[in-house]
C-alpha cells in the first residue's frame, strides 16, 4: 500500500469523552443526590473521556517515546504530547488525536488499542493536543466549560500546531489527518468544516455535528463516522448531549450528519451497504457500513452503524458498566478501520491532485 511505502505519515487524532481508566483518578463527578453514589463518586470523568479510543493498555519495548511539548497561542500556554516512531528521511503522515471532554493528551497518546497503537507498525506521527481545561470548543452552545463559554480559538490552535510540527518534522502535507471521539470527534468535524484545506480526511467516533455549528466547508473532504444506535450520551437521533441529566449542548442526528457531508461533498446519495460478520454474537451488536462515493475531488463519506452499540469504541474495552455507557462491539477494530480509511482517502486525494505532493 502507498502509505506503507512512505515512512512517517502524520495523523491527527481527537479522542472522545470516554477512556480506559488512568492509573490515578484525576477528576471525579460531583452530583446532587446522584443515583448509585458509591459508584459514581469513584468514577473519574477523565477515565471516561479516553476509553472509547482504546483497548487495554499494553506495554511494548518498541513503542515510540511519548514526549510533552508546549507553545503559546492567543495568549494561552497550550500543551500537546507527541508519539514519534522514527526520524525518517521520507515525508511521514501526521495524525492529530484529540481527547474527549475531561480527557487529556497524555492519556490519549498512551492508549494502544486505537489508531495511535499502530504508529510503530505504520510509521506515522501522532500529536495529542489538549483543550483548555480539558474541553474542546467544538461549536456547541454549552455553558458548562470554559472552552465554549470563552469561545476559545481551538481551530486556530490546531492549525498552528500543524504548522509547528511541519517545521520540526518531515511531515507529508498530503497525509495529515484528524480523528477523535465524543467531544474530540465533534472537534474533528469542526476542523473538517473550517480547516479542510489542511486535512486529507477526518474520522469522528460517537459524535455528530453540533446543531449550533455553522459549517460551510470550502472544499471536499473524506469523512468517516462510527456511531452506536444506543449511545446514552450522544443520541443517534440527535438532540441534547446528556451525562447523568446534565445538558451539554445539542447535536443533529447521525443520519443528518451523514446527509450533510454527502451533500457538501457532492456525492451520489445512494450508498453501497455492507453488513460486517458477527464475530461475537454475545456482544449484542451488529455493524453495517454505508459508503458514499462519486463525490467531488474523489473523496468519500463512510458511516459505520453500530447497531446496539453505546458510547464506546468498537474493539475497545467495556470500561464502564453497560448501563452507564452501553455495549462495546467486538465485530471491528476501530483503529484499523480508521487507518485503512485514511490510507484510501490520501491515495484518492493524490489522484485528484496531479502531480501529488504539489
Amino acid at each position: 500500500m502507498l502509505l506503507h511505502r512512505m515512512a512517517g505519515t502524520v495523523v491527527l487524532l481527537l479522542a472522545g469523552s470516554v477512556a480506559d481508566p488512568p492509573p490515578t483518578p484525576q477528576i471525579y463527578m460531583v452530583m446532587r443526590n446522584p443515583p448509585f453514589k458509591p459508584l459514581l463518586t469513584a468514577l473519574p470523568l477523565a477515565a471516561l473521556a479516553l476509553a472509547v479510543l482504546a483497548c487495554a493498555r499494553t506495554a511494548s519495548s518498541s513503542r515510540p517515546e511519548l514526549t510533552l511539548h508546549t507553545f503559546s497561542y492567543a495568549g494561552l500556554e497550550r500543551t500537546y504530547y507527541l508519539l514519534d516512531p522514527a526520524q525518517a528521511l521520507d515525508p511521514v503522515p501526521l495524525v492529530l488525536s484529540l481527547h474527549g471532554g475531561t480527557g487529556n493528551g497524555e492519556q490519549t497518546c498512551s492508549q494502544a488499542g486505537g489508531i495511535q497503537g499502530l504508529t510503530d507498525r505504520e510509521g506515522f506521527l501522532v500529536a495529542c493536543p489538549e483543550g483548555v481545561e480539558n474541553h474542546w470548543n467544538d461549536g456547541r452552545a454549552n455553558d458548562r466549560n470554559r472552552a465554549h463559554v470563552e469561545d476559545i480559538d481551538d481551530v486556530g490552535f490546531l492549525r498552528a500546531l500543524i504548522e509547528q510540527l511541519s517545521k520540526s518534522h518531515n511531515v507529508d502535507p498530503d497525509r495529515i489527518y484528524v480523528t477523535g471521539a465524543s467531544n474530540g470527534g465533534m472537534m474533528a468535524l469542526r476542523m473538517a468544516c473550517e480547516a479542510n484545506d489542511v486535512f486529507a480526511a477526518a474520522g469522528a467516533i460517537i459524535a455528530s455535528l453540533p446543531a449550533d455549528l455553522d459549517c460551510e466547508p470550502e472544499q471536499p473532504i473524506s469523512i468517516l463516522l462510527m456511531n452506536g444506535t444506543e449511545d446514552p450520551l450522544v443520541p443517534w437521533e440527535g438532540g441534547q448531549v446528556r451525562f447523568f441529566g446534565r445538558e451539554l449542548g445539542e447535536v443533529i442526528s447521525t443520519p443528518q450528519t451523514v446527509a450533510f457531508w454527502v451533500a457538501a461533498n457532492g456525492c451520489d446519495p445512494t450508498a453501497r451497504v455492507e453488513e460486517l460478520p458477527d464475530l461475537d454474537p454475545r456482544d449484542g451488536t451488529r455493524i453495517q457500513v454505508e459508503t458514499y462515493s462519486g463525490c467531488e475531488g474523489d473523496v468519500s463519506v463512510v458511516l459505520y452503524t453500530v447497531d446496539g452499540g453505546g458510547h464506546t469504541l468498537p474493539g475497545g474495552t467495556q470500561y464502564v458498566l453497560k448501563f452507564v455507557m452501553g455495549r462495546v462491539s467486538r465485530d471491528l477494530h476501530a483503529g484499523e478501520a480508521i487507518w485503512q480509511f485514511f490510507e484510501s482517502a490520501a491515495e484518492a486525494r493524490c489522484r485528484s491532485r496531479v502531480p501529488c505532493g504539489t
